[in-house]
């Protein structure tokens, strides 16, 4: 089995590290971590899997086939010089940063690139991976990476110019999901003699349930609401309010966080 490295250690390198030997995809002693700051979250995984080693990558670099780069996006250039001198065209480079595009990375090193957007649902071995791979990697090493990533997630393959808006509805959902439907549990409380915790404690249950009813019984959200919202009835009478007020305001989001990644791969290309 290979050595991995992670370069940096947030939320995701850490659900990542966590996914990855929880399922046995990599032994405690073949995981390499480099983190700026050696906080709270690397010290819980070392704690729990105490044979994981935390240096600098320029230590062990050299040896590891697949390294993951888990920093800010506008950081990831320099980290790519970092590693030059410990690279070659077998190893495989795996970017999780939004708005940096593989002409960019790919401008940096010989090794082989792919861009991995992982979501946070991963925790609970759900949701969806976007990956995108760079043409100069070989068929194996794509579908290694692809199996490692399936053991705690459905791994999409998707063209990089989808990539940003797909994200939008993956990685980003479950914090838009989140904001949504806060301000739903906040009406009803607004509207009602519901308390705070009682509106957030059934309208999470009813997520959770529906959630299932898509997956599990593959149904559409139309087919969803149908089952629902009887003829005239007062489902039906809320839908049409949505319906109508919803469409601008998540056409505004989309443009807005669209720009964002134009502007972060404006800011990257500064960098090349």
């Amino acid at each position: 089995m290979e050595q991995i490295g992670l370069i940096g250690y947030g939320s995701m390198a850490d659900m990542i590290a966590r996914q990855l030997l929880k399922h046995g995809q990599i032994k405690e002693n073949e995981l390499f971590i480099e983190t700026r700051t050696k906080g709270e979250r690397l010290q819980a995984l070392m704690s729990d899997y105490p044979n994981v080693s935390a240096d600098s990558l320029e230590n062990w670099a050299e040896t590891c086939g697949l390294i993951l780069i888990c920093v800010p996006p506008l950081h990831v250039i320099e980290t790519l010089r970092r590693l030059h001198p410990y690279v070659n065209r077998n190893t495989h480079i795996v970017s999780i940063a939004a708005g940096v595009p593989l002409r960019l990375l790919e401008a940096e090193t010989e090794a082989g690139i792919s861009r991995f957007i992982p979501a946070i649902t991963s925790e609970a071995e759900a949701g969806v991976s976007l990956v995108v791979h760079s043409e100069a990697l070989t068929a194996d090493q794509k579908e290694r990476l692809n199996e490692r990533l399936s053991v705690f997630s459905s791994v999409r393959e998707i063209k990089e110019s989808n990539l940003d808006a797909a994200s939008n509805l993956t990685s980003s959902a479950p914090g838009f999901i989140a904001a949504v439907f806060e301000e739903l549990a906040l009406s009803a409380v607004r509207n009602s003699g519901l308390s705070k915790e009682e509106a957030f404690d059934f309208l999470i249950h009813s997520l959770h349930g529906t959630g299932k009813l898509l997956i599990e019984k593959k149904m559409s959200f139309g087919e969803t609401l149908e089952r629902v919202a009887t003829k005239g009835g007062i489902t039906g009478e809320g839908a049409e309010v949505i319906r109508a007020s919803l469409p601008d305001v998540f056409d505004r989001m989309f443009d807005k966080t669209l720009k964002k990644y134009e502007l972060l791969t404006e800011q990257a290309e500064k960098q090349t």
